[in-house]
């Protein structure tokens, strides 16, 4: 099994990225499809991971003066691979080498153990997103 992560840089791929976070967000957890799409896509570094060439996940990152990621996302089959760990891998070492010094995310709480396992730590009180309930969470980079 073949991993592979790239930066964005094409509508093809943007397009699998969405029709992943689709698929996660809005068919899997309900998530109103009004609230997936937003005015920050055009502002964000966009991620795909590919497993043996096929769009399995995606990630974007967001700079607002520390790197915001959001939107992570892994197609079912793929979980339990270690493609979300390599995303975010790659993520956090483009985030890295461009400056950036902290990274957060808003975690679903059942997600928290995964980003723990990246050195992320959890903070402040839970809270509702989207109708699912996350903390926030930080890493030094």
């Amino acid at each position: 099994m073949t991993n592979t992560i790239t930066i964005v840089d094409t509508p093809q791929d943007r397009e699998a990225c969405y029709d992943i976070r689709t698929t996660v967000f809005v068919n899997e957890q309900n998530v109103p499809p009004e609230l997936e799409l937003d005015d920050l896509e055009d502002a964000c570094v966009h991620f795909l991971a590919r497993v043996n060439g096929f769009p399995m996940g995606t990630a974007r990152l967001l700079d607002k003066g520390y790197a915001k990621v959001q939107r992570v996302a892994v197609l079912r089959d793929a979980r339990g691979t270690g493609i979300g760990r390599d995303l975010m891998i790659a993520l956090l070492d483009y985030a890295a080498a461009n400056g950036f010094t902290e990274s957060r995310l808003d975690a679903q709480l059942t997600a928290i153990p995964f980003y723990e396992k990246l050195g992320y730590e959890a903070t402040g009180p839970e809270f509702d997103d989207a109708g699912i309930q996350h903390r926030l969470m930080i890493k030094a980079l």
